[in-house]
């Protein structure tokens, strides 16, 4: 699996931690855009911008001056994710590359943003500064990272996301299986999920159909494909709900906990969960969180509207569906707190990256990592798309599918972009977007709105939708006949479609809205372009 720098490297890091005393210990995930530390909250609003603010006594906000922070400061731009611990922050930025400030692992203490690395797709960091990181990059691939070194973890599919609680490490891969293994040589717990506690060196599957992750060093969370959460672990001070009911811990491999879950995190025995109608559900320990007792047998209702949770050193950030931001628990990562503990939940800031809705979020994510979803168009996810944008969907489906530029495949295909366009309405866009028009038109997958107009601000409605994703297919060289299905709304579907739909119905890119209806006429989201475009890039590359 590694080199032997890498095995000498686990066993560092081990020996390090040896060392150190005990301490609690809060979430470790992937990075996201909102965050919690040590007494600091850091979220991302929707220009990119990321905000931090609290106990300041690393100077992970603003400087090493140790002054607590009560006020939001701007902290990097451009961002998309953060992971943050104890003593450090790292941001991923939207161009890909890594940055980080304070002191990661064993590298040299900042004051400022130092990059680290391009390429980067999700990092997760130990919530102790000589724990592990590890990174996996945008082209599949795992590194693990103390110092300035990186050594590659080996694994023959493709890495979409990482986590490490410190001596235990996970990913999930483009097949979404779950991975684990463990750098303790002594042995590991049951919170990596593998039925045993032996030493687990190398990587080894614990579950398929896994979407997420969330891990400290006693729990882990995993909600599955289906949405379902499923735990391992000690438990609350070796008490484990299994679904129904309390029982002894640990539990050495995942069980099933609920349903309809959408987002989850923990630490320090602290467990909570988002069910697909946002609610936000807690259990464990409880001492914070002013829900009744210290402990809490079975999951309760906390509030409503969430979307997402990260837990810091005994305070909470929460994400609601309005794109707020909103802090809980233990003074300092609390948003003009009012007392030392149990502050309830205070609105911290608006306007926060937002997010697709649950039940597009799985598919949603796939596509941006696939790289079906150029930068630009990653937010705003309910905004019906389009003509333009549709438009570089489409021609990213087909660059990707094929691995060249959309130049040379038009080359191969002995079709050229005109030098110039009779679509004079589209000379105010971008580059990218002019290109992308030209030669979505090359390829018949779309047409002008007229013989010298395009509109490319008009949106999409589902049978337009399913004209251009047939003919992207059929641009692709796939057969595209297909007999039109009946719908109870068969009639208000305009002629011309209706045999795109078939298509698009029958590898089931599309499929109706419920009733047996198609609404022809409707508006299509962004997310439902970029779902769509998913399952037609799987279709035309055969990936089941």
């Amino acid at each position: 699996m590694k080199n032997k720098f890498l095995s000498v490297l686990l066993t560092t890091i081990l020996l390090a931690s040896s060392f150190m005393s005990p301490k609690l210990s809060y979430a470790s995930k992937s990075s996201t855009f909102i965050a919690a530390g040590w007494g600091t909250t850091f979220y991302i609003t929707k220009d990119g911008t990321l905000w931090g603010f609290g106990k300041n006594d690393q100077g992970l906000i603003g400087g090493n001056n140790g002054s607590y922070v009560s006020e939001p400061v701007n902290l990097l731009s451009d961002v998309k994710s953060v992971s943050v611990n104890r003593y450090a922050v790292m941001a991923i930025k939207k161009d890909g590359s890594l940055w980080y400030w304070g002191k990661p692992a064993q590298m040299t203490v900042s004051e400022v943003p130092v990059k680290i690395m391009d390429n980067v797709a999700s990092v997760s960091m130990d919530d102790y500064y000589s724990g592990p990181v590890i990174i996996s990059t945008e082209d599949g691939k795992i590194y693990l990272m103390t110092g300035k070194e990186f050594e590659q973890v080996s694994h023959n599919k493709k890495v979409k996301t990482v986590l490490t609680n410190g001596s235990e490490h996970f990913f999930i891969n483009e097949s979404k299986e779950l991975w684990g293994w463990s750098s303790n040589k002594n042995g590991t717990n049951g919170s990596l999920g593998v039925g045993h506690t032996a030493p687990v060196a190398e990587p080894v599957k614990i579950m398929d159909n896994v979407q997420f992750v969330a891990a400290d060093n006693a729990n882990t969370m995993i909600i599955r494909t289906d949405n379902s959460l499923w735990m391992c672990g000690a438990g609350d001070d070796n008490k484990f709900f299994d679904g129904s009911k309390e029982i002894a811990g640990p539990v050495l491999s995942p069980i099933k906990i609920m349903d309809n879950v959408i987002s989850a995190d923990l630490g320090n025995s602290y467990f909570f969960a988002v069910k697909a109608d946002n609610t936000l559900w807690a259990w464990g320990n409880n001492d914070i969180s002013s829900l009744g007792g210290s402990h809490l047998s079975s999951p309760v209702k906390w509030t409503d509207k969430v979307t997402s949770i990260a837990i810091g050193y005994q305070h909470r950030v929460v994400a609601k569906n309005d794109n707020t931001v909103w802090t809980a628990g233990r003074k300092d990562g609390v948003y003009k707190s009012t007392q030392a503990s149990q502050n309830p939940l205070r609105l911290t800031a608006t306007n926060l990256l937002d997010e697709p809705d649950p039940w597009a979020i799985a598919e949603v994510r796939e596509a941006e990592y696939r790289k079906l979803v150029p930068i630009a168009l990653q937010s705003e996810y309910t905004k019906i798309v389009n003509r333009s944008e549709f438009c570089t969907l489409a021609i990213t489906c087909i660059e990707q599918i094929n691995e060249m530029t959309i130049e040379e495949y038009l080359v191969k295909q002995g079709i050229g972009i005109p030098s110039s366009t009779e679509f004079g309405d589209i000379s105010m866009l971008s580059e990218r977007s002019r290109k992308d028009i030209m030669a979505a038109s090359a390829l018949k997958i779309v047409e002008g709105t007229s013989s010298v107009t395009f509109s490319p601000s008009n949106p999409i409605t589902r049978e337009q939708a399913a004209k251009m994703l047939t003919a992207t297919a059929k641009a692709l060289g796939n057969n595209t006949e297909a007999s039109m299905p009946v719908f109870a709304d068969s009639s208000n579907i305009s002629n011309w479609a209706k045999e795109y739909i078939g298509y698009v119905f029958d590898t089931k890119i599309m499929g109706g809205v419920g009733n047996n209806k198609f609404d022809p006429k409707g508006g299509y989201q962004r997310q439902q372009a970029y779902m769509t475009v998913l399952r037609l890039f799987k279709v035309a590359s055969g990936i089941q």
